[in-house]
């Protein structure tokens, strides 16, 4: 446990700002019940803060790149996701030898831990993916005539490392004619530019999370397409467990992680091929089950954060 006996009730989220971190608003409404004054922003943002208070500040950094020192009470290194792009493996090699040494790291799951290699150096935890705990009653909730809706819709990230020149051309070569697919989230230009205006398809950017599940709800069917590679394959697909939170009929390819999180929760979903359209089974499709959300409440970030007692180490 980490003792200080000038302890401090305030706690400064240092992100990079290039994605959508959920979790943010998880840690500010679970800690800020506990009674702590919970903050967030980059790097820059938290070097504006007057030095006494810094001194004083738990600084807990959803990890990027963080080769300096923090002037921190404590610092938690946060490991949601392993790098990707380019050189992945060298840029998490640079991570694990060129960072100070953080009071505590927390990790996703234990393989991220172990494909991270600590090696024992220092304190970690493990802190699953989770959902928000008013995800669970949205359904109760009318729904605004002008969301848009799809036969099919997608939460997420749009890229082609991702795997979206193949899924989308997939859409467009095998979908029937009445079948429409709504993506929801930042995409990537190239992909942008090639698709829009395919017939069936629609790009709605990114939305606050309350928006982009509402789209969720108002289609059809959700799709959770997640790439088979690292670190992809060992990272709960986050928009799975909100489809499934939700109740929504869920049609997923055969990646590792959907597959794994299928089978640990016990989510309905139709499992199909890479590129999930080249195989899809419309008569199968058809008659897909629901998700039942009264199974699955474990998976609110609240509990999954109590269960962690983090607070308990600062």
């Amino acid at each position: 446990m980490i003792h200080d006996s000038a302890a401090s009730k305030t706690i400064f989220i240092v992100h990079p700002g290039k994605a959508n971190y959920p979790e943010i608003a998880a840690y500010a409404s679970y800690f800020g019940d506990l009674g702590f004054h919970v903050m967030s922003g980059s790097k820059r943002d938290y070097a504006k803060i007057p030095k006494d208070v810094r001194k004083r500040t738990v600084v807990w950094c959803i990890m990027g790149f963080y080769p300096t020192k923090f002037d921190a009470r404590l610092v938690i290194h946060d490991y949601r996701s392993l790098s990707v792009g380019r050189c992945a493996s060298l840029k998490d090699r640079v991570k694990r030898h060129l960072q100070p040494t953080p009071a505590l790291r927390i990790f996703q799951t234990a393989e991220m831990e172990k494909m991270m290699g600590f090696s024992g150096n220092g304190k970690s935890v493990i802190l699953p993916m989770g959902v928000p705990d008013w995800i669970f009653s949205m359904n109760e909730d009318a729904i605004a005539d002008d969301v848009p809706s799809a036969t099919f819709c997608y939460i997420g990230e749009i890229s082609r490392e991702r795997g979206f020149d193949s899924f989308l051309d997939g859409f467009c070569r095998f979908r029937r004619s009445d079948e429409t697919l709504i993506l929801v989230g930042d995409a990537e230009k190239c992909i942008v530019e090639r698709f829009e205006g395919a017939p069936g398809v629609t790009f709605t950017g990114r939305l606050p999370q309350r928006n982009a599940l509402a789209v969720v709800r108002k289609s059809r069917f959700a799709v959770s397409t997640i790439p088979r590679v690292r670190p992809y394959n060992v990272q709960a697909p986050t928009k799975l467990l909100e489809y499934a939170a939700l109740g929504k009929p869920i049609v997923c390819n055969d990646s590792r992680s959907n597959i794994d999180v299928i089978n640990k929760f016990g989510i309905n979903c139709l499992i199909t091929g890479p590129t999930i359209f080249d195989r899809l089974d419309r008569e199968r499709l058809i008659v897909s089950l629901p998700n039942d959300p009264g199974k699955l409440h474990m998976l609110r970030w609240n509990e999954i954060i109590r269960r962690a007692d983090i607070e308990s180490m600062f």
